[in-house]
């Protein structure tokens, strides 16, 4: 009959069968019997195989590298938790920044020294990067460590997380360019009729992100609506090591409706048209959904399109308009930029953009806000004098 156990003792059994006391004690997640031919004699051994259990945890804690935990991090803890493209970016920043200047330390006794010490090295000049890695870099090295060691403290690991203590990587912050009325008329007028004219126009006058703007399937536009629209629910990146990956946009903010101007919706017919010939043309060669999915912007065949692709026809694009060089993020912020000089409450465009918070947009166009700031004052002065 089983034996009522003392306080510490874990599951103790008098087994009369066999006339002996069985224990059950925990050991590294795995449950473990022992065995006595009394409680006494039991208890003593279950509490010394329990001392044994946890210096070799202790031991084992002791002994963990930073590189051991950071692949057993990336390898079972972060899959599934974030999409395929973040997942490629956390291996990369740590295979190529955080391991070779933290790897070999030990865990246990990594301190915010350490982080520091890894960012300055990073800093320096190379002869392939004479000016260091860059802020944004090193800013991502710290910020992915720091979210690795959080699990690390969480599970007993560490007792504090030396990348949170360490110091912040400064950052001066530039203020993006933006393309002016009279630079955007002019630059649609350069993209007419080019391949990737739809792509454009949509970028600049729905701010969408390069990635969400090659994710768009023809059923997530609506021409014929009142007013026609499109919904953002999917982005297309190239992921190292797989290619072109098609995924749900990063964050619930992220999907949005937008709604689509009358140049929009003229593109985007025209690029229509074009892709029956294109398909037409190609034949039995056609690759009729890549992805599983039915992009709107496809290559002559109808596989995916590379960012690098729209990327480039955009640059050829602001050359022949004589604005020089542009990029599609450069779009993107010219969209905002635009909106918010002309007036559009500051909350509409964070909706607009998929900002998770209109505190994210104003710290981005801190620049385009000033203006209106000053505008505020002014209608303020005149409201009184006409008061």
């Amino acid at each position: 009959m089983a034996s009522k156990r003392g306080n510490g003792e874990g599951s103790i059994r008098h087994n009369i069968d066999r006339n002996r006391w069985e224990g059950r004690i925990s050991v590294n997640g795995a449950r473990r019997m022992v065995t006595a031919k009394t409680r006494r004699e039991l208890t003593d051994r279950m509490r010394a195989a329990q001392r044994s259990a946890e210096q070799g945890a202790r031991s084992a804690r002791a002994d963990l590298t930073v590189g051991r935990y950071l692949a057993h991090w990336i390898d079972n803890v972060v899959p599934d938790t974030v999409s395929d493209a973040t997942e490629a970016q956390y291996r990369d920043v740590l295979r190529l920044y955080v391991i070779p200047r933290l790897g070999t330390k030990r865990l246990a006794t990594l301190s915010p020294s350490d982080v520091d010490a890894m960012l300055r090295d990073m800093a320096k000049p190379t002869e392939t990067r004479p000016d260091g890695y860059s802020p944004t870099s090193r800013r991502l090295a710290r910020s992915i460590l720091r979210l690795a060691l959080r699990r690390a403290e969480a599970d007993g690991l560490i007792a504090r997380n030396a990348a949170a203590l360490s110091n912040s990587v400064r950052q001066d912050r530039r203020e993006g360019r933006s393309l002016t009325p009279d630079q955007a008329r002019r630059l649609l007028t350069a993209a007419n009729g080019d391949r990737f004219e739809a792509g454009i126009v949509v970028a600049l006058t729905c701010g969408l992100r390069l990635s969400e703007l090659l994710g768009l399937t023809w059923d997530a536009i609506d021409l014929e609506s009142n007013p026609p629209r499109l919904t953002v629910r999917r982005s297309l990146k190239r992921v190292s090591g797989r290619g072109l990956v098609l995924s749900d946009t990063k964050t619930n903010r992220s999907r949005r409706v937008v709604y689509l101007t009358q140049e929009a919706c003229d593109a985007l017919r025209a690029h229509r048209g074009r892709q029956a010939v294109d398909c037409a043309q190609a034949g039995d060669r056609w690759i009729h959904r890549p992805l599983d999915a039915d992009l709107v912007f496809r290559n002559r065949r109808g596989a995916a399109v590379d960012p690098a692709a729209l990327s480039g026809a955009l640059a050829d694009a602001s050359h022949t308009a004589g604005l020089g060089h542009w990029t599609p993020h450069e779009l993107r912020h010219s969209a905002a930029s635009l909106l918010l000089a002309s007036g559009v409450p500051l909350v509409q465009v964070a909706d607009f953009l998929g900002h998770s918070s209109a505190t994210v947009t104003a710290s981005v166009y801190a620049h385009v806000l000033e203006d209106a700031r000053t505008s505020i004052a002014a209608a303020m002065t005149d409201a009184i004098t006409r008061g």
